[in-house]
């Protein structure tokens, strides 16, 4: 093939992203990914892209070398990385004083789920934790949220916490924390007063049962649609038990106890600031709604109970309700491993929620064991099935990016304010747009997958823009340093920092790079495809990297390390994780 003739590595850049620069055979190569037995090295990386926000080299030998099993046990013995005492590091809760003189932006959190991210040793429970994250959705975006960078911290160190626990205490614990309370309006919830037509909050009563434990209709076990009489789906609830589990959130309010106030802070004035953020919500029994309330499944909670224990009462009628296993169960799936499981994958997930083998319902460790060694996450016949995968989340990308190459920088501190990673990828941990996320379990991309019936939950974030400002994001990370929005200077909280850039190691890809094309592309198959990539992806790196190696100018192997790395990240093989 003669040499691809361009005035400028630019130029090479956007030519050798497309095919047709180098008159390839047909298209249709590129349509079924590569029918190989994966090795134990291969496997050990699609096994971590599953269970990891992204494995380098030295974690993907690891567990070829100890085998998946008794790494998730160790995961699950992994003490959890702590963002809120993190946090006060960089800002001294000392600055937090009770006349709320300073209020801690989101910014901080940031930096410090950066610094877990890419330095925590917690790597599955992070992962888990980001999943139940996209289910139990709370938004900085949200102003009194923003102000409160400390209550984010201690928000990811419940679902931290929770994420190997049991799915009743990650319920309650969702349910008393001042952030939930403030982003769905159940903090200061108050009990009825006809005299001033005033009813209890319906809003966190409404989406606890909508998105956080059993959806619109009936489920079976393995996910399919419960059905009436007339073929028609059954409704879980209606207005009814939404008005009375409004009922069971009265007297839920922020904790302003020992902030050391010039003034008594009443029920209905409380209000979410530094230090009522990280304490769990007051219950006060004289504004819960007194009288019996009827929940679901036509449970009757008596008259005469306080706070808790309604509150328990209710939150137990979720609980045991059926769908919660197979509802929970499939996101999980969908989150961690592919998008559309096989009512079989469900139904086997639900059984392991309602009895972990020992009786125990809602264990979410064993769901979480169960999930990621299920047959159809580590059977590799799997892979060629049309269902297999999922859309790679545009954040996780560039984690994995970082991970995957072992970014660093002098400072050991990956703070990125998040501005212009925010505005490029239309996606930031933490910072959704509303209560139903980024995207919906069950949105259905137009086109083939649409027509076939298929979801495809992450693509719900694809559009005209992200679509080509997600490839853009790693063109310029390598052409121009990284896009972190990184304190230059600044003073922050009584402190000054310099953070600089974090910088790759690409020692044995340079190496790679400047001896062996063919190796190099194995290498990068290995750590970020897991063996899967297509004969017809190959063909068109290859060609492309050999080109780059004889073109005119005199090119580094940096320069071609940059392109099979940047071709690799904007395949289709990379983008659909199988």
């Amino acid at each position: 093939m003669s040499k691809l003739k361009v005035n400028s590595r630019r130029e090479f850049f956007r030519r050798v992203s497309d095919p047709h620069a180098f008159d390839l055979r047909s298209i249709n190569k590129l349509t079924g990914r590569r029918a190989t037995q994966l090795t134990a090295e291969q496997t050990s990386s699609r096994f971590l892209a599953q269970a990891t926000l992204g494995a380098n080299k030295t974690l993907i030998d690891y567990v070829t070398s100890i085998g998946i099993e008794a790494w998730l046990d160790e995961q699950f013995n992994t003490p959890q990385s702590e963002i809120l005492e993190a946090f006060y590091q960089i800002f001294p809760e000392q600055y937090i004083d009770g006349k709320d003189e300073q209020y801690p932006n989101r910014e901080p959190f940031r930096y410090v789920m950066w610094d877990a991210m890419m330095m925590g040793d917690d790597l599955l429970r992070q992962r888990v934790a980001l999943a139940l994250s996209e289910i139990f959705v709370i938004s900085t975006e949200n102003d009194d949220i923003y102000n409160v960078g400390n209550g984010a911290a201690s928000w990811y160190d419940m679902l931290l916490k929770n994420a190997f626990g049991n799915f009743r205490d990650l319920l309650f614990d969702v349910t008393i924390s001042p952030i939930m309370g403030n982003y769905l309006s159940h903090a200061g919830n108050r009990k009825t007063d006809l005299s001033e037509g005033r009813f209890p909050d319906e809003n966190y009563a409404r989406e606890v049962m909508q998105l956080f434990t059993i959806g619109l209709f009936y489920l079976n076990d393995d996910g399919s649609l419960a059905l009436d009489g007339n073929g028609e789906p059954i409704p879980t609830y209606d207005n009814n038990e939404i008005t009375e589990f409004a009922k069971i959130f009265t007297g839920l309010t922020y904790d302003h106890t020992g902030q050391g106030l010039d003034w008594e802070v009443r029920f209905e004035d409380g209000w979410l600031n530094p230090y009522s953020a990280v304490r769990p919500m007051r219950l006060d029994d004289s504004e819960h709604e007194p009288g019996e309330k009827v929940l679901l499944y036509g449970v009757v909670i008596p008259a005469g109970g306080d706070t808790l224990s309604d509150l328990n009462a209710g939150l137990d009628n979720l609980f045991y309700h059926q769908n919660v296993g197979p509802f929970i169960g499939r996101q999980l799936i969908q989150r961690l491993v592919k998008s559309n499981p096989t009512p079989e994958y469900i139904s086997r997930i639900t059984a392991v929620f309602n009895n972990n083998g020992q009786g125990v319902r809602g264990d979410l460790q064993a769901v979480i064991r169960a999930i990621l060694l299920d047959e159809e996450a580590r059977d590799e016949s799997y892979l060629a099935h049309p269902t297999a995968g999922k859309l790679r989340e545009p954040f996780f990308r560039y984690v994995h990016l970082m991970r995957a190459f072992n970014y660093t920088n002098p400072q050991s501190k990956f703070w990125d304010a998040g501005w212009r990673l925010q505005d490029e990828l239309r996606q930031y941990m933490f910072n959704a747009p509303s209560v139903f996320n980024f995207f919906s379990p069950d949105y259905v991309p137009p086109g083939p997958m649409g027509a076939s019936g298929l979801k495809g939950p992450e693509f719900q974030l694809m559009n005209s823009y992200t679509a080509i400002s997600t490839m853009n994001v790693i063109y310029m990370e390598f052409e121009w340093g990284s896009l972190m929005s990184l304190p230059d200077g600044e003073e922050l909280y009584g402190q000054t920092y310099q953070v600089d850039p974090p910088t790759p190691d690409w020692t044995t890809e340079l190496d790679l790079a400047a001896n062996d094309i063919d190796g190099l592309i194995d290498h990068l198959d290995v750590l970020l495809t897991f063996g899967t990539l297509s004969a017809g992806m190959r063909d068109i790196i290859r060609t492309a990297l050999t080109s780059m190696a004889a073109a005119d100018w005199n090119n580094e192997p940096e320069d071609i390390v940059k392109l099979a790395i940047y071709l690799f990240l904007v395949s289709p093989d990379y983008a659909i994780q199988v």
